[in-house]
């Protein structure tokens, strides 16, 4: 007769098997990214950017015009016009965390939602059996394109919303309160270094990842009955927060132990 398990284990193991499906799922997408050479894993992972990146560029672009429009007015009349406190103020908030967070829940709520939904709905369906049934590997064909098209995705949406954020939205804050321009530009464009260059990449990356693969595990994970399907996307949406902001105090704790 099997014992009772604790009342600890019973927090703790669902924890603990949703942990190593996740990092299973990519340590596998990293380990098979050669699949994405074949055409059907192909047109999936083309998808995935289509879905994941490129129908994203609005929402991306209005959150960092209304970030840079917002902050820099704000900056104004709480810091005054120094240019060197200012270009501090948006390289430590809006390069640094409101870009990268942002961006990520965005995605998050268009992406990683989306797809533990439709991953939830192939297993209570059958379609994964099915897959398996013909030979192919639900992880080189789901999995994979989806991870590898988020990891792609995230750093280029961050891009884009810092690029907005701390470029365009100082201009069009220059049409309501006073600011110079290019003593802006320059400044910001000095205080940027390679080392930040490399860690904001290495964070977007961990974001997209986080958000792919919980997305995955979550949708392979819930029972296959149809009621599991929308509450997949509750629980990766809420696994994925967590872990954001987890892995965003590490970034930041990795900022702050190099300066």
């Amino acid at each position: 007769m099997q014992a009772p398990l604790h009342p600890e284990s019973r927090l703790i193991r669902p924890f603990l098997e949703f942990f190593q499906l996740t990092t299973g799922v990519a340590a596998h997408a990293f380990a098979r990214i050669g699949v994405l050479r074949f055409p059907a894993t192909q047109r999936v992972f083309h998808k995935q950017v289509l879905f994941t990146g490129i129908q994203a560029l609005l929402p991306v672009t209005i959150a960092g015009l209304a970030v840079g429009i917002g902050l820099v007015s704000q900056m104004r009349s709480l810091l005054g016009s120094g240019v060197e406190l200012n270009v501090k103020m948006m390289q430590v908030v809006v390069l640094r965390e409101f870009a990268p967070l942002l961006t990520a829940f965005i995605v998050l709520g268009r992406s990683g939602s989306a797809m533990a939904t439709e991953i939830a709905a192939m297993k209570v369906r059958g379609e994964i059996r099915s897959l398996y049934r013909l030979g192919i590997d639900p992880g080189d064909y789901l999995i994979v394109p989806r991870v590898v098209g988020c990891c792609i995705a995230v750093p280029a949406l961050t891009l884009l919303f810092q690029l907005v954020a701390t470029g365009v939205g100082p201009a069009f804050a220059s049409l309501f309160v006073e600011m110079r321009l290019l003593p802006y530009y320059s400044a910001l464009f000095q205080q940027i270094a390679l080392s930040d260059i490399l860690i904001g990449l290495s964070k977007n990356v961990s974001f997209g990842l986080i958000i792919a693969s919980v997305a995955c595990s979550t949708g392979i994970h819930v029972p296959a009955q149809p009621a599991w399907i929308p509450q997949a996307a509750e629980l990766s949406v809420l696994r994925s927060f967590i872990l954001l902001l987890l892995a965003d105090l590490l970034f930041a704790s990795i900022y702050l132990i190099r300066s």
